[in-house]
């Protein structure tokens, strides 16, 4: 469709089928020179519009001319104002283009182009990238990085599998301020990609118009959309999409390119934006142990020590290393050091080591009871001394001891003064008085008393017991050869049967319970609960885990011979009357504070294996660990590798997108200069051109020297610059009322 617009018409190329009415003076206008005048791309008001029958319309339409330009190839139009009329609807800037033959180069050289193109792309790509690395060397940098435990119980591989997430040893505050920062800075660079983005407008302006594609042009308000556009107002770019919903509307290539930009800015910084908050609101601190399993273990596991592996007891009176008279007649310092730690075992001073009952593993059966599994007595390192972050493996020697009320099995009858004694006979070598008090001599020796059998220890009237080789308590076990001759270590056993008879007061019992009358127990006239105990201790090799400062039992192994057991068996010397006896008074008190006769026989079993295992302890040495793992508790952020990954990934795109920017930027102004018409996409050009303050943008623009041409000049390039405006005199007055609207106009 032609244009209505008579200005268009003289860029319209001529044709042999399209004569035009002023053709006939095309050959005048060569006589005008080498350089003519035509109005910039800013003069066509509409791509409908008429243009108003004015003085200048008509006046000065008489007096334009074509001419021909042979050496470019194509049609050149030309105004040539010989009458002098100006109007006001003249634009102010005015280009002037060379019709010569002289070759013009019309690029950007090099190095001006570099420094128009190289701020803003650095602003762009620069702040993104560092962040990127920074932010990655910053998670990576303090990853943290652990082996696999080594035990359930401070296992860390439930994180360590977690490949949603990265663990790191780094403040989760810092972590998001730093990531903070790209949601920061997305927004504020959608001004540099617009600048950049500008050029490429500039010049499909600048091509539509001089190609003759009036159409490809933006009408004025179009226009003032590409300005607020190319200035990444966000308002603007929703008045755009607006405005081209309408119908009938046809936008310009340069505002489309201009919108496509601006909406994948504003895009890429919602990513961006959250990214950020679904990082900040996912990254969470945790507590983890970082692992690290060593390959040189420590020595804290027990086994027999040397010194009783090689004693002989043949040479030693049938006894064991717990009473080992060759090393008391050697060095009788490392013979006592041994007797002083059975007491600081006893007592829990030991510096060394210390006995811990720990439960054994639910499928030792033979060890439960009715109130419960019987624990293990356990001979660890001393734990002050152990860390709390290391955790091993070993080996070492455990006991345990099992018991069950036999009362209702020994024959119970009262006598003695007021029926004070309480007679039981349980077995043919398990029989005795409860309430008589033992026969002593002046040398505090036990001297022989009808009331206590054979091998029978009675330490005072409330306690009697005696050591068997059998189940039904029959069978003596005589070790030491008091009653013939001692037993060989070949026949030595384990476990080892203990028949214990005790009394305590009723009112030993825990409140609101009386045993009185279960079966379990015995009461006669008086007010002692008497009762017997069938029990018996196991020696083990216990594979044990220490983990957390705790202890935990994996497996347990009778030991194969009684060696073990009879360093506490034949530690008793049968006959001898000490204080070595007294925690059993206590043992029994304790017990007499459960509710029944079975708790109470649990309870004084496991005190009992603690008394074993104190005796036992002291000739053990230290076996190296199976394994073990050092712990470092970290307080760690955890990070979501998903959020951060669109977060990088919206931060490289924009240093993708500043290189592209530039790019085309840089292809644009190698086509053709048009830094002067991108940099007059802003408000102030506008604002000049909008109210003809001529002074005013005649000073704000700068000169460029381009290099020296073969004529001997130097070519001059005008390009806008705002900076330059200094003093005005022209001012923007108001006219007008609310009733009828108002009105800008300048003011000189």
């Amino acid at each position: 469709m032609a244009s209505t617009n008579p200005f268009w018409s003289f860029v319209t190329p001529l044709t042999d089928n399209t004569p035009h009415a002023l053709s006939g003076r095309l050959s005048d206008i060569l006589t005008h020179g080498d350089r003519i005048r035509v109005p910039s791309n800013d003069d066509a008001r509409s791509y409908t519009q008429t243009t108003p029958d004015s003085a200048w319309s008509q006046a000065s339409f008489q007096d334009v001319a074509f001419t021909f330009d042979t050496s470019q190839g194509k049609n050149v139009a030309a105004l040539k104002d010989a009458a002098s009329i100006r109007s006001d609807d003249w634009p102010l800037t005015e280009k002037y283009y060379s019709v010569s033959s002289a070759p013009h180069d019309l690029r950007c050289p090099k190095w001006t182009l570099w420094k128009t193109i190289l701020l803003p792309t650095s602003a762009i790509i620069l702040p993104m990238a560092f962040l990127v690395a920074g932010l990655l060397a910053l998670i990576f940098g303090y990853r943290v990085r652990s082996e696999d435990s080594l035990f359930a119980q401070v296992s860390n591989s439930h994180v360590l599998s977690d490949h949603a997430v990265v663990l790191v040893d780094y403040s989760a505050t810092r972590i998001a301020f730093v990531a903070s920062w790209a949601s920061t800075l997305a927004p504020l660079l959608a001004g540099f990609i617009m600048n950049l983005s500008s050029f490429q407008s500039a010049l499909l302006m600048y091509l539509s118009s001089t190609r003759s594609e009036q159409q490809d042009l933006p009408t004025p308000y179009q226009y003032s959309l590409l300005v607020g556009l190319c200035l990444a107002s966000m308002g603007r770019l929703r008045r755009y999409f607006s405005y081209a919903k309408e119908d009938g509307i046809i936008i310009p290539p340069a505002l489309r390119r201009a919108a496509r930009t601006l909406t994948l800015t504003f895009v890429l910084a919602c990513v961006v934006f959250g990214a950020d908050t679904a990082l900040h609101y996912t990254t969470s601190t945790i507590n983890f142990d970082r692992i690290s399993v060593s390959s040189e273990a420590h020595a804290y596991g027990y086994g027999l020590s040397s010194a009783c592996l090689a004693l002989n007891r043949s040479d030693n009176f049938g006894l064991p290393c717990s009473r080992n008279g060759i090393l008391a007649g050697t060095d009788y310092n490392a013979y006592v050091s041994g007797q002083n730690e059975i007491f600081y075992l006893q007592h829990g001073t030991s510096n060394v080591s210390e006995v811990r009952l720990v439960d054994t593993p639910s499928y030792e059966s033979s060890n439960v009871t009715s109130s419960g599994a019987a624990k293990v007595a356990l001979l660890i390192p001393q734990s002050t001394d152990l860390s709390p972050f290391r955790d091993f493996q070993a080996y070492s020697t455990g006991v345990i001891t099992t018991c069950e009320p036999i009362s209702a099995l020994c024959n119970w009858t009262s006598g003695g003064p007021g029926d004070y004694y309480s007679q039981f006979n349980c077995s043919e070598n398990f029989w005795g008085v409860l309430g008589k008090a033992p026969n002593v001599s002046d040398t505090g020796m036990l001297i022989d008393d009808s009331s206590v059998p054979p091998l029978g220890f009675k330490r005072g009237a409330a306690l009697q017991y005696a050591f068997f080789m059998d189940k039904g308590l029959s069978i003596p076990y005589d070790t030491a050869g008091d009653l013939g001759p001692f037993m060989q270590d070949s026949d030595l056993i384990n476990p080892v049967y203990v028949g214990v008879a005790a009394r305590f007061q009723d009112t030993a019992q825990r409140a609101g319970v009386n045993m009185s009358s279960d079966p379990g127990v015995y009461q006669g006239p008086t007010p002692y609960i008497d009762f017997t105990l069938r029990c018996q201790y196991t020696t083990y090799l216990v594979n044990y885990n220490w983990v957390n400062s705790s202890a935990q039992v994996n497996t347990l192994t009778p030991s194969p011979n009684g060696t073990i057991a009879e360093i506490f068996h034949g530690y008793n010397i049968y006959g001898s009357y000490d204080s070595f006896d007294n925690d059993l008074q206590d043992f029994i008190l304790e017990a007499a504070l459960q509710s029944n006769p079975q708790q109470l026989a649990d309870v004084f079993a496991n005190s009992y294996s603690s008394r074993v295992m104190n005796v036992i302890g002291p000739f053990l040495s230290s076996r190296t660990n199976l394994q073990e793992q050092t712990r470092t508790p970290l307080l760690v952020a955890k990070v979501p590798k998903v959020p951060l990954a669109i977060l990088v990934a919206g931060c490289l795109c924009y240093v993708v997108f500043g290189v592209v920017s530039a790019v085309l930027a840089y292809i644009a102004l190698r086509t053709v200069d048009v830094r002067d018409l991108a940099l007059r996409f802003s408000l102030p050009a506008l604002g000049l051109h909008a109210f003809r303050d001529d002074n005013t943008e005649r000073e704000a623009v700068d000169i460029d020297k381009i290099g020296k041409r073969g004529g001997g000049f130097e070519e001059e390039r005008r390009v806008f610059n705002e900076t330059r405006i200094k003093g005005e005199s022209m001012r923007v007055a108001v006219e007008g009322e609310p009733r009828t609207g108002f009105m800008l106009k300048s003011l000189v």
